[in-house]
């Protein structure tokens, strides 16, 4: 029997294993794919940005080192509405920084969190493990068919992060609040004429938001939301006109789009777990909480939610703790996270109902917070910090240390 199961290895599922392994006996993986097998994908692999929270968290389990020798830093990043005058900049040596985040490959990331899951003996990985049910008693059960083979994990808790369509959430009765943006976004990475390696761009278009994001050298990744029909025609546009109509959107703060990888284009939708806990079992990263990309907060929000669950765990290790107390452990946990998933909800929702508006007046007020927010430095900061997680609080792993 394992002190702690989680449904889900992807990112999500491995940084929590890494995280709470340390306050548990074992820990045991579930994850229906095999994730050690996973290629990397040349010019179109898909990227991940880390903000200054996650980084912490990185740094306290000791991976930081090896997952920022292939990360790019973010120094600066520029803020523009297509079209208006008004434009913020924020700057991480304005904050005394060395950087506002990091950007990396997907792929690399997993294999640092699948070799460090790989080197820890109380951690078990379980591979190509399908969910099929959940059953709480004195202990919670997850059950799964493993090639053709059914098996059955037993734990005192289990953590729930097999993504936004949750079967394992479903299988709790939890149900979940989903809203429909309305949005496609185009994912993709690109090559630019005049690279700036340490500059982020985010610019809102009537249509939605477009980041470029560094990714080292020539290459950025490109995050582009768009109305479906749009991105439609565009995600099938050949590499030059794909590039042209890129241009459009961006300007050439970057010189030209020279070269475009393959296009993913997926619809956008939130949704909201009406709960994070049932008995043993709480959940994490998008079976929780899957956001709209704008704010580039779900998996920074995850990390974060599993610190405050390490802090819980530390202070009350599980073998010392009855049915009740361990039920609890649920309890508080949704309690000590429910006040940061709903400022970040609001926050990214806000911005794209600013920002993905064509109306007129909503035209000229982004136009003016955006430059009414480059002439104020104290609440530019507070922005800032927000996004990179720094504003709601802090425990060990937010600090850096377990």
């Amino acid at each position: 029997m394992s002190s702690i199961v989680i449904v889900g290895g992807g990112l999500v599922g491995l940084s929590a294993a890494l995280a709470l392994a340390g306050c548990a006996r074992e820990v045991a993986i579930v994850e229906a794919g095999k994730p050690r097998e996973a290629k990397p994908s040349g010019f179109n692999a898909r990227s991940i940005a880390l903000s200054t929270s996650s980084v912490q968290v990185f740094r306290a389990l000791g991976l930081w080192a090896e997952i920022a020798a292939q990360a790019a830093p973010i120094e600066h990043i520029h803020i523009s509405a297509r079209g208006r005058w008004g434009v913020t900049r924020l700057h991480a040596r304005d904050l005394g920084l060395d950087a506002l985040g990091y950007v990396i490959e997907s792929h690399a990331l997993g294999r640092c969190l699948i070799d460090a899951v790989d080197a820890m003996p109380q951690i078990e990985l379980f591979d190509e493990a399908r969910f099929e049910a959940i059953a709480q008693r004195d202990e919670v059960e997850i059950g799964c068919r493993r090639k053709r083979k059914r098996m059955a994990l037993e734990a005192d808790l289990a953590l729930i992060a097999d993504g936004a369509d949750s079967p394992a959430r479903a299988a709790l009765g939890i149900g979940h609040r989903e809203i429909d943006y309305r949005q496609t976004v185009i994912v993709c990475n690109v090559e630019v004429g005049v690279p700036r390696a340490r500059d982020a761009f985010e610019r809102f278009t009537p249509q939605g938001p477009l980041a470029l994001l560094p990714l080292g050298g020539k290459r950025y990744a490109c995050v582009w939301t768009l109305r479906p029909a749009a991105a439609e025609e565009i995600a099938a546009l050949d590499d030059a006109g794909f590039c042209a109509a890129l241009e459009d959107a961006f300007g050439y703060r970057l010189g030209g789009i020279e070269r475009a990888g393959d296009r993913f284009a997926l619809p956008l939708r939130r949704v909201q777990a009406e709960a994070l806990a049932a008995g043993r079992c709480l959940l994490l990263g998008n079976a929780a909480n899957a956001l709209h990309p704008v704010a580039g907060q779900s998996f920074n929000l995850s990390l974060r939610d599993i610190a405050g669950l390490y802090e819980l765990l530390a202070e009350r290790p599980l073998e010392s703790l009855d049915e009740a107390g361990i039920e609890q452990i649920g309890v508080d946990y949704a309690a000590a996270r429910a006040a940061e998933h709903g400022r970040v909800i609001r926050y990214g929702d806000g911005l794209v109902t600013l920002f993905s508006n064509d109306l007129p007046l909503l035209d000229s007020a982004r136009a003016a917070a955006l430059g009414v927010l480059d002439l104020l430095p104290a609440l530019k900061a507070q922005v800032a910090f927000a996004g990179m997680g720094l504003a709601f609080g802090g425990n060990r792993l937010l600090r850096g240390r377990l």
